[in-house]
């Protein structure tokens, strides 16, 4: 009997001990996820005009309408330059950059002009700016072609 009093007056000394030392320690707290905080700013903003890239020396014009770009609400994906490798069936990855938001499949078309394109709904966020990525794929294959733009909610 005399060992458990023991036992329980030094886990009780133990938990004091322990309360004291860790009470001063402020945790580790990263700051409110937000868009200012992550996000780099980009080359070319997708909301305020066409963006281009070039890829294995090929010009790829990228373009959203209608600007800006608004969650949840119908935009047309636009790409003129595809024409100018040997793919032959095109579809379009997009996901969130900077939280998980799934990803999300779509078949790109091909016009009279040679523009792909395809109609999506980008999803809504919690914090106040989504980077999203636009992907290219052919074959179900990523080809390494692909554009980031930001979205704010």
């Amino acid at each position: 009997m005399k060992k458990i009093y023991i036992t329980l007056i030094l886990l009780i000394i133990l938990i004091i001990a322990l309360f004291f030392i860790f009470k001063d320690k402020k945790e580790n707290v990263l700051p409110e996820p937000t868009a200012q905080v992550y996000l780099k700013p980009l080359k070319c903003d997708l909301n305020n005009k066409k963006c281009d890239i070039v890829f294995e020396g090929k010009k790829i014009e990228f373009e959203l309408n209608p600007k800006p770009i608004l969650p949840m609400q119908p935009v047309v994906f636009s790409i003129k330059g595809l024409e100018n490798f040997n793919y032959n069936n095109l579809s379009l990855e997009f996901y969130g950059l900077d939280m998980d938001m799934g990803i999300i499949k779509a078949k790109l078309k091909k016009d009279n002009n040679g523009i792909f394109s395809s109609k999506i709904v980008l999803s809504a966020c919690v914090i106040d700016k989504m980077r999203y990525r636009f992907e290219i794929l052919n074959n179900d294959k990523k080809t390494g072609i692909y554009i980031d733009f930001d979205i704010k909610m």
